[in-house]
């Protein structure tokens, strides 16, 4: 065996608006995100890790998920998932939340963006 292995995608699996441009770009590893194909390295881990902190990189996010919220709960809902006071969030307002288990570890980190007093959107 020469250590390589091959599998077939399934058509659950989405290819990125960018895929193309990521093979282009030079990206050589990847991983299913949200049934996506998203690359991971380019150039090595510590190569891509110095382009990061020297240089500037960018990341596909066509894989995050967009949920919407709204109903009559939906303040109290939001602010019960994450950790984020809403007091002070207006409408038209976004801020950055995290969204935890009930050890505290983080689950996600959405931006919260506030459409109306029932109605949020986590991206």
């Amino acid at each position: 065996m020469d250590g390589h292995v091959n599998f077939t995608l399934s058509d659950r699996l989405r290819k990125s608006p960018f895929y193309e441009a990521t093979i282009r770009a030079g990206a050589k590893t990847f991983t299913i995100y949200n049934h996506m194909i998203m690359p991971t390295s380019y150039e090595g881990e510590e190569a891509d890790y110095w382009n990061l902190m020297n240089n500037v990189t960018i990341w596909d996010v066509a894989a995050e998920r967009q949920v919407e919220i709204i109903g009559s709960d939906a303040y109290r809902f939001v602010e019960y998932i994450t950790s984020r006071d809403l007091s002070k969030l207006q409408i038209g307002q976004g801020k950055y939340a995290l969204i935890t288990d009930e050890n505290g570890g983080i689950i996600n980190d959405p931006i919260i963006l506030r459409l109306g007093d029932n109605h949020f959107w986590l991206s």
